[in-house]
């Protein structure tokens, strides 16, 4: 049985997850520095203090993120503050505790967008749509574009041939315009890889995607430390 999730909180869940994994990789990726000799430590920083977007229903959400301590993130977006406190399961699900609930939230990134699993419900969250994009379904290589660069292509119009399980198959256009190929023949490619560019015979059909302003349904949360743990959060890079 679907459950409609409430969008506010599906975004915010959206933006634990991708905080949560950009400090996972963040940190990684110094380490390894680290370990390869490299003693630059100009990435540091971003691991707690960076930004993050999510989209979903035809909305963006830019929010800036600071980490207080080892668990604790703190969400601004448009004088909205969440702090978050967020920890991970032996099995990878991440269970988080903000505006005065708990959630549990696991995600997956696909080429077409985040799958993000939020209480035992699924929600796809597809990467923002743009129609003068067309990107490959599948995974195979480029065998022949169908058209010369900077000629029309109608919209159901096969535009290049790719292979995919030892098969060649047409790829149609979702849109109408003039084509520009962004690969060549023999490219290899996977799910979501962009094919070719349209510039639209209709520009009108490029949807408009509005940056949120306002104030989200979910209760302010702000987590108060007391002076010594503060003081040892500071000490210790937060």
């Amino acid at each position: 049985v679907a459950v409609d999730m409430p969008s506010h909180l599906v975004v915010v869940s959206a933006a634990v997850f991708k905080a949560f994994e950009h400090v996972k990789s963040a940190t990684e990726a110094v380490k390894e520095s680290f370990r390869k000799g490299q003693v630059s430590t100009g990435d540091i920083p971003g691991i707690n203090s960076f930004n993050i977007e999510v989209a979903y229903m035809d909305t963006k959400y830019p929010f800036h993120v600071e980490r207080t301590s080892p668990e604790v993130y703190r969400f601004t977006l448009d004088g909205n503050v969440i702090d978050v406190i967020v920890t991970e399961t032996a099995e990878g699900a991440l269970l988080a505790e903000f505006g005065g609930e708990s959630h549990r939230i696991l995600g997956m990134d696909e080429p077409l967008g985040l799958r993000l699993s939020l209480d035992g419900n699924t929600i796809l969250m597809p990467t923002i749509f743009d129609p003068s994009e067309l990107v490959s379904d599948v995974t195979g290589k480029v065998v022949r574009y169908l058209q010369d660069n900077g000629a029309p292509v109608e919209t159901g119009q096969p535009y290049v041939e790719v292979e995919a399980m030892k098969m060649i198959m047409p790829i149609k256009a979702t849109e109408s315009g003039k084509i520009t190929h962004n690969l060549s023949p023999g490219s290899v490619i996977s799910a979501g890889d962009l094919l070719a560019s349209l510039e639209l015979k209709d520009p009108s059909k490029v949807k408009k995607i509005a940056t949120f302003e306002g104030t989200l349904d979910i209760a302010e949360s702000t987590i108060e430390m007391d002076a010594l743990k503060a003081v040892s959060n500071v000490l210790a890079g937060y």
